[in-house]
């Protein structure tokens, strides 16, 4: 079982990514762009059994973009781990891709200390980290070159949520680079086809690109976890593209579904609120 976590996490990575020069031209304009406002919730379930929830906010304006998430353990799960995790983001988007300014996240977990990372991006895009605990990043280092090669994982949120990796061939994205404040890993996508999808919750009826999402370990992992993500079987997800005036491309890309499946069963991370405003945050 102790496969599990990991695939919690690329389960509940809905994002990520580092913009490439082409994706950077396409969203030049995104200073002016109309503002509006996402919102995403999803439950995270195992062998069909809810076990935590997540919800991502997102407020894009002429400022730039404004990011606010929660995670939360629920049911029998949280007898033994019951977890809360709170953060926000925020940064901007440029000719050269989206740059972040603030990460800020706050966890806590039973009756231990919480733990807060904070990481703070001067003008070059390196990443200053603050960890109360602090970490012990001699032990498993991150390069300054890798650090600077991922984004903080709300801005790679954002990222996604906005279709700035997509393409005509490729729909779902390529690659989400994330740093953290400990560890760098990339979410890698390859599109697979087409099909409809419709969700028993009635949140959504329609196409939806079908994608394959490889949990890719980098830096500052142990060498037992890097082993243990080499063996991690391959999840899959289903993101559709839905319809809004603010967003860069005309849509925003949503997550609809995305599971893993393993020796012991599924991991599932379903969507379960949806909402998209045009009108939000107009400055």
């Amino acid at each position: 079982m102790s496969k599990v976590p990991g695939l919690i996490a690329l389960a509940a990575a809905l994002s990520f990514a580092a913009c490439s020069t082409k994706a950077a031209e396409k969203i030049a304009s995104l200073g002016n762009a109309r503002a509006g406002h996402v919102g995403v919730g999803y439950t995270i379930a195992f062998l069909g059994i809810p076990f935590g929830n997540t919800q991502y906010d997102i407020r894009i304006g002429s400022d730039g973009y404004h990011t606010n998430s929660h995670f939360q353990t629920s049911g029998i799960v949280s007898a033994f781990w019951q977890a809360t995790i709170d953060a926000t983001a925020a940064g901007q988007f440029t000719p050269a891709g989206i740059s972040p300014a603030e990460y800020d996240s706050h966890y806590r977990r039973g009756g231990k200390p919480p733990r807060r990372v904070k990481l703070t991006y001067g003008h070059d895009g390196m990443p200053v980290l603050f960890a109360d605990p602090a970490y012990n990043t001699q032990q498993y280092p991150v390069t300054d070159a890798e650090k600077k090669e991922g984004l903080d994982p709300l801005s790679a949120a954002t990222s996604v949520l906005a279709g700035i990796r997509e393409s005509a061939s490729n729909p779902c994205g390529t690659m989400a680079a994330v740093f953290d404040g400990r560890r760098r890993y990339n979410i890698e996508f390859t599109y697979i086809r087409d099909e409809p999808v419709k969700l028993e919750n009635g949140l959504f009826t329609g196409k939806a690109h079908l994608c394959q999402l490889h949990y890719n370990q980098i830096a500052g992992f142990k060498p037992k976890i890097l082993k243990e993500g080499r063996e991690l079987p391959p999840a899959f997800a289903w993101l559709a593209e839905i319809p809004s005036a603010s967003a860069p491309h005309g849509h925003y890309i949503v997550p609809l579904k995305l599971w893993a499946a393993t020796g012991f069963g599924t991991v599932t991370a379903t969507l379960i609120q949806m909402k998209v405003d045009d009108s939000a945050g107009r400055s």
